[in-house]
C-alpha cells in the first residue's frame, strides 16, 4: 500500500541510520538497543534530558528519570537528531536557528518512531480509526501521535497521486495536447489549496519559469506581495512537476529569490516547473525578519 508516497530527505536519514544499524522493526526502537548500535551512553537523572558529547568524542544522553517511558524515548530521539544533524550550543545560536533545529528534531521523533519502511509491510485497516489504532499498538506510542502520523502519510499519498509521471507519459495519456511552459514567456506563480491542509492560505506555490529565465537568470526574485491564481487538481495533473527544496530559496531584508542556478545544475533546462512548499517560505520569511529586529 501507499504506492505513492515519497519520503523526504530526513525520512531517508532515518531509514538509512536504521538499516545501517540493524533496527529493523519496531521492536527494536528502544533507548537500550539504540544506545548499543550508535555507541551512546545514556544515563538517567532527575534534570531536563540533554545531550553532550565529551572532549574525548564520547556521546552521551542524560534522560530524565521523572519522565515516562515513552516520554524517555521520545527525548531519547529528540537528543539523538541534535547529536547527529545539529552543530553549535544552542545557548549562543540565533533563535531562529534554534527553532529550526527543534523543529527537525520532532520530525526526526516522529520518523524515528513510526518509520515508512516499517509501516509500509503491514496490513493497516482500510478502516480510518482502525489503522490509527493499529500504528499505536505497533509501536507503542499514543493514538495523537499514530494519528499525526497516519495523517500524514494519507497526505504524502495524495500528493503523490497528484504529481504527473512526466513529459512522455503525459504526452501519451494526452493526445499530444501541450503542457503548460510552451505557453509562457514570463515566470507564472499559482497556488494550490490542499484541501486536506490545516494551512489557512495556499499549501504549495507552483512556479512555471520561462526558457529565457531559465537560461538567463541566475536568481529571481519571488513576488510575495502578489495574489496569485489559485490553480484546481484537474489542471495540475497536466504539468510536470520538480521539487525545490529549502535550500533553493534565499530571503535577505524580506526579499525572497528563488535560486535559479540551482536548479539548472539539478534538472537541467528542460524542467521549469517546480513547487515551493509554503511552510519552508513562511519559515524562511520569518527567520529572516527575526534577524532584522535583532539589529533594529
Amino acid at each position: 500500500m501507499f504506492i505513492h508516497y515519497k519520503k523526504t530527505h530526513l525520512e531517508n536519514f532515518v531509514e538509512n541510520l536504521y538499516i545501517n544499524h540493524s533496527i529493523l522493526q519496531p521492536e527494536d526502537i528502544t533507548i537500550s538497543r539504540l544506545s548499543a548500535e550508535l555507541n551512546i551512553h545514556t544515563d538517567f537523572a532527575p534534570v531536563p534530558s540533554r545531550a553532550y558529547e565529551s572532549s574525548s568524542g564520547l556521546r552521551c544522553i542524560l534522560l530524565d528519570n521523572r519522565s515516562t517511558p515513552m516520554k524517555q524515548r521520545f527525548d531519547f530521539l529528540h537528543e539523538l537528531c541534535h547529536m547527529l544533524r545539529h552543530a553549535g550550543n544552542q545557548m549562543v545560536l540565533p533563535v531562529p536557528f534554534i527553532k529550526a533545529q527543534e523543529e527537525d528534531a520532532e520530525k526526526f521523533v516522529l520518523y524515528a518512531t513510526m518509520p515508512f519502511f516499517m509501516i509500509q509491510p503491514f496490513n493497516l485497516s482500510a478502516d480510518y480509526n482502525i489503522a490509527i489504532q493499529q500504528i499505536s499498538k505497533i509501536f507503542g506510542v499514543s493514538r495523537d501521535m499514530a494519528k499525526i502520523r497516519f495523517d500524514q502519510i494519507l497526505r504524502r499519498e495524495y500528493e503523490g497521486e497528484m504529481l504527473p509521471r512526466g513529459y512522455e507519459e503525459y504526452k501519451s495519456s494526452h493526445s499530444g495536447q501541450p503542457i503548460l511552459e510552451a505557453h509562457i514567456d514570463k515566470p507564472v506563480i499559482f497556488a494550490y489549496y490542499d484541501p486536506y491542509s490545516t494551512l489557512d492560505g495556499p499549501d504549495q506555490l507552483i512556479v512555471c519559469l520561462d526558457q529565457r529565465t531559465l537560461s538567463t537568470q541566475h536568481e529571481w526574485i519571488v513576488p510575495m506581495e502578489e495574489r496569485f491564481q489559485e490553480i484546481e487538481l484537474d489542471a495540475l495533473k497536466n504539468i510536470a512537476l520538480e521539487s525545490a527544496t529549502r535550500g533553493d530559496l534565499i530571503c535577505f531584508d524580506g526579499q525572497l529569490t528563488l535560486q535559479i542556478h540551482q536548479l539548472v545544475y539539478r534538472y537541467g533546462l528542460t524542467k521549469g516547473n517546480f513547487v515551493l512548499q509554503m511552510r519552508d517560505i513562511e519559515q524562511i520569511l520569518e527567520a529572516d525578519q527575526s534577524t532584522i529586529r535583532r539589529f533594529l
